[in-house]
C-alpha cells in the first residue's frame, strides 16, 4: 500500500457514498415515483435503518464468543450494550427513549477508558511499522480512519485479533513464523480492510466468518510440500460488515 489506510477499505466506502447518491439524485428527479417504486424504496430504507440495532448487537455478542479464552475487549461489551439500548428505545421498552440513555452511556464510556484505557480498545490503535516490535509474538491491532503497513519477524506467532474501522492494516508474515502448527487470526472489518502476506508453506482456512455485505478473499496457493517446509495452518474468522479483506502469498 502506498498509503496508511487500505485500498480495499477507500474502495468500499466510495462504492456505498456512490450508491446512496445515485438513489437519492433518482429519487429527488422523479424517476422513483414515475415507475412506481416509491414505496419500494422507502420501505426498503426502513428495513434497513431499523436493523441497524440487531446488527450491531449480533455483531458485539459475535466479537465476544469468538474471543474464546481470551478476554473480550471492553469494546465488544459497548457495542452489544449500544445495540441493545438501541433495540430497547426502538420497542419502547420501560418507557425509555434512546435520548433518555445516551448521557449515561457515554458517562460509563469516559469512565471505563479513564480506568482502564488499554482495555477499551482491542489493540494499539493506529499503529505504525516504527512502533511494532518486529518480535512480537501476539497480533492485537486496531485501525480507526487510519492504518499502517506491518511486517512481523518474529518466529513464534501466536495469533489475535485485529479490528479495522473506516481504515486498514497491510500485514506481511513473509518473514514472520507461528509458534505451533496452526494459530488463529480473527479479522472484525467494519467499512474497513485488511491485507496480508503469508509465507508459501501457510495454509488459510476460513472458518465461522460472518459477512455482511463483505468478505474475505483468499488467493494463497499452499506450496509446502513443493519446498519441502514444514506446513503450516493460519485459521481466519471474525466479521466483515461492509467491509474485508485479501490473504496472498
Amino acid at each position: 500500500m502506498s498509503e496508511p489506510d487500505s485500498p480495499q477499505s477507500r474502495k468500499t466506502v466510495a462504492y456505498v457514498l456512490v450508491a446512496i447518491a445515485g438513489l437519492l439524485i433518482l429519487s429527488n428527479v422523479g424517476l422513483f415515483s414515475f415507475i412506481g417504486l416509491t414505496d419500494l424504496i422507502g420501505t426498503l430504507f426502513r428495513l434497513l435503518f431499523n436493523s441497524i440495532p440487531y446488527i450491531l448487537t449480533l455483531a458485539g455478542i459475535y466479537w465476544i464468543v469468538r474471543s474464546g479464552r481470551r478476554e473480550a475487549p471492553t469494546m465488544a461489551w459497548l457495542l452489544t450494550l449500544f445495540g441493545a439500548v438501541l433495540i430497547t428505545s426502538q420497542l419502547g421498552l420501560f418507557g425509555l427513549s434512546f435520548g433518555d440513555m445516551v448521557a449515561p452511556m457515554i458517562l460509563l464510556t469516559v469512565a471505563f477508558f479513564l480506568v482502564n484505557p488499554r482495555n477499551l480498545l482491542p489493540g494499539r490503535l493506529n499503529t505504525s511499522n516504527e512502533d511494532l516490535d518486529p518480535e512480537e509474538q501476539e497480533i492485537k491491532l486496531f485501525a480507526f480512519m487510519g492504518g499502517g503497513e506491518l511486517n512481523y519477524h518474529s518466529r513464534r506467532l501466536k495469533g489475535g485479533e485485529v479490528m479495522a474501522v473506516w481504515g486498514g492494516y497491510d500485514i506481511d508474515f513473509s518473514d514472520a513464523d507461528m509458534e505451533g502448527d496452526s494459530m488463529q487470526l480473527n479479522l472484525y472489518c467494519i467499512m474497513g480492510g485488511v491485507e496480508i502476506t503469508v509465507p508459501a508453506n501457510w495454509r488459510v482456512e476460513k472458518s465461522g466468518a460472518m459477512c455482511i455485505m463483505g468478505g474475505y478473499s483468499n488467493k494463497t496457493r499452499d506450496m509446502a510440500e513443493e519446498l519441502n517446509l514444514p506446513p503450516k495452518t493460519l485459521v481466519v474468522t471474525g466479521l466483515a460488515l461492509m467491509g474485508g479483506g485479501e490473504i496472498r502469498n
